[in-house]
């Protein structure tokens, strides 16, 4: 299987976003009050850390380099965090749900660039994951008063 320069860079960048994906919601655990959002967050964010995995081994297997840090956006989204946190747990699950939004379209942006079956394999698993992911995000947003 032959894999592009543009589709191993378009992976680099979908994995920085997962990667700030885990820092935002490891943040929020940390700032989140109530115990069931709580655990609601940390099970999301085991989704994210899992295809954090998966995206290195595709990088790292089809000889491109494998980002080390979350880049601008992983930034970005921690000074966001930290700022929804003094407001609380509804301000806090809204910016994870703005940071899934971002996600779900760079997934969606992402299509055309693998050619190859396999890859669209992949993103016929993780596009639907991350469509799921954004509405158990959005509901749980919706639930906090």
């Amino acid at each position: 299987m032959t894999v592009t320069k543009q589709a191993i860079d378009r992976l680099a960048h979908i994995l920085q976003d997962e990667m700030a994906a885990v820092e935002a919601y490891n943040k929020a655990s940390q700032s989140i009050k109530n115990e069931a959002t709580k655990d609601s967050i940390l099970e999301l964010n085991e989704v994210h850390e899992g295809r954090v995995h998966k995206l290195q081994t595709m990088i790292a297997a089809n000889g491109g380099e494998v980002p080390a840090t979350s880049g601008l956006w992983g930034k970005f989204t921690a000074l966001l965090e930290s700022g929804a946190a003094v407001f609380g747990d509804k301000s806090i699950v809204g910016t994870l749900e703005e940071c899934e939004v971002k996600l779900l379209a760079d997934y969606k942006s992402d299509l055309e660039v693998f050619d190859a079956s396999e890859h669209k394999a992949i993103f016929s698993e993780l596009l639907p994951g991350q469509q799921s992911l954004y509405e158990k995000i959005l509901s749980l947003h919706k639930s906090l008063h």
